[in-house]
């Protein structure tokens, strides 16, 4: 038999050659698993790093939040750099925290917090938070005393009683009473009768909320003396007039004129809610005070009267108007009458007008039939409201008594009794009043309520914003899509709330992970290099 040593070398040849491709085709293989295990490992580690930080940034904000629910108006102190320590007293970090105090005419507080992990001192993240004192203007309306809302009543925005609630009208948002039941009178059509605290034939019961916290109004008299001051320190206040009062009429150029009001019509009798009174709040001649005529806005939005007011015209800025005669109870308390309509310019947020009355805020006897008033109406111990007056008597009854509609826009808190409208029988046509009412909520008053409004006492949250990242020499996008192991950070999210040593044992089995799987792959390259040497082996014999 003939055997050809060329055939033998070709043979060998062939499968050297056919090894080696193999061969440098896994290497690629696997050197390509490997750099991708590697680049994961760092992304891992760096995801890690990075909701560490945005973890002790949301720290450095709750920390603020805290102090200003102790110190509410000190946004200065206890600001700057703190060390951030873990339940097992680690240091886990450090933050730096600056609050913008809020501008005027707002109640939003804006705090800011850059911070980095302990262990990672180059990984920065950042986080801005809002928090702001809600206003009592965020209510469409609200009362210190118990309300009924007639059917021909439209409220749209929330509303709140610290007495009872016979809702028959029409409503579109949460209704609460601070009482669980009340006693019902014959005002509301009943005979000293139980009710719930909410009750009737109006709205979805299910927006309807019972015994919730009441609104505290003395804390609304406090204001005002307040108000004083500022007023007079960089607003506009004058004293008594020694007159009937004060006509302040707004104009569109953000301008306003103050009159004397010299004359009044005459005496009518109105039921007050209390009892029949004989007096007239129809303003009839005015005089400019001097040096007030076309005047811009006040600096600080305070205008402060100590007389009874008359308000008309179109409002352009934020303003407050407060009458009232101080100290409290010394003399006769001060109203604001609404006579004419009282219109914003725009209805954007721009404009708002608060008017506060010590005592009451009444629509006149000559009152416009179709009335609008923008503003947000306080009556500190009287109420938003008009006198009954008798249709039947003669002239000038039968004129004005009965008036067509009034639309307010804004929000009316009243300390006690309320209505615009008044009926003789239970069900029966409004006799006196407005026959029909429409009360619509600014929804630009919740955090940015006319000057010096009366707010409640807790800073409430209002937005979360994680801000641009700054590492190195260039930025991040914090807010982009960061798809890479997800679970990760929702996982370190919660890593403070748990054990001490939870963090380091997650991240240590998450590393571990990824080198046995990098191990693995370095035992599966060796593999195929030690079959190809076999096979090299093999064929050479």
């Amino acid at each position: 038999m003939k055997y050809s040593f060329l055939a033998k070398i070709n043979k060998k040849g062939s499968a050297l050659l056919l090894t080696l491709f193999f061969s440098a085709l896994f290497l690629i293989m696997f050197g390509a698993i490997i750099t991708y295990i590697s680049t994961q490992h760092k992304a891992v580690q760096q995801e890690i790093n990075r909701a560490q930080a945005i973890n002790v940034a949301e720290a450095g904000v709750a920390y603020y939040r805290w102090h200003l629910a102790h110190l509410p108006d000190d946004y200065s102190s206890n600001t700057g750099e703190h060390v951030y320590k873990d339940r097992a007293g680690k240091n886990f970090g450090v933050y730096d925290v600056s609050v913008q105090q809020p501008s005027v005419g707002s109640t939003v507080a804006q705090i800011t917090a850059n911070a980095y992990p302990a262990e990672a001192p180059q990984v920065k993240g950042r986080v801005r938070a809002l928090y702001g004192k809600p206003t009592l203007a965020h209510y469409a309306f609200l009362t210190n005393s118990n309300v009924w809302f007639g059917d021909t009543e439209k409220i749209s925005g929330e509303l709140h009683a610290n007495g009872g609630v016979r809702m028959d009208g029409i409503g579109d948002s949460i209704l609460s009473s601070a009482q669980q039941t009340y006693i019902c009178g014959q005002e509301h059509g009943c005979n000293n009768e139980e009710k719930p605290g909410i009750w009737g034939t109006g709205q979805d019961a299910s927006l309807w909320r019972l015994a919730v916290e009441p609104i505290d109004f003395n804390a609304i008299l406090l204001n005002l003396e307040t108000m004083k001051t500022d007023a007079d320190a960089d607003g506009i206040y004058l004293p008594d007039s020694g007159s009937f009062g004060y006509f302040v009429e707004f104009h569109a150029n953000a301008t306003l004129t103050i009159y004397t009001v010299t004359a009044v019509a005459n005496a009518v009798d109105g039921y007050n809610g209390t009892k029949t009174v004989t007096e007239s709040i129809d303003k009839t001649a005015w005089l400019a005070v001097p040096n007030y005529e076309n005047i811009p806005l006040p600096h600080n939005g305070l205008i402060f009267l100590e007389d009874d007011v008359w308000v008309s015209g179109q409002v352009n800025g934020r303003v407050t108007l407060a009458a009232a005669r101080l100290p409290d109870g010394s003399f006769e308390r001060a109203d604001i009458y609404l006579q004419n309509d009282l219109t914003y310019i725009t209805h954007d947020g721009h404009d708002v007008l608060g008017l506060i009355g010590q005592e009451d805020i009444l629509a006149t006897f000559q009152c416009e039939s179709d009335l609008i008033i923008d503003a947000s109406l306080i009556a500190v111990h009287g109420h938003v409201y008009r006198y009954y007056y008798q249709t039947t008597k003669k002239e000038p009854y039968k004129t004005y008594a009965l008036r067509d509609k009034i639309k307010t826009y804004g929000s009316i808190i009243t300390n006690t009794t309320w209505t615009w409208s008044w009926v003789t029988t239970d069900g029966g046509p409004v006799t006196s009043g407005f026959q029909n009412t429409e009360t619509v909520y600014d929804p630009n008053l919740t955090y940015a309520a006319p000057p010096s409004f009366p707010t409640e006492n807790q800073y409430v949250f209002i937005s979360w914003e994680e801000l641009e990242l700054k590492e190195g020499m260039g930025f991040i996008d914090a807010r982009a899509k960061r798809p890479i192991v997800k679970v990760v950070s929702e996982k370190v999210g919660r890593l403070l709330g748990n054990s001490p040593n939870e963090r380091r044992t997650y991240e240590k089995r998450t590393i571990e992970l990824l080198e046995n799987t990098r191990n693995f792959a370095y035992i599966g390259l060796a593999y195929v290099l030690l079959l190809g040497s076999f096979v090299y082996l093999d064929v050479s014999t």
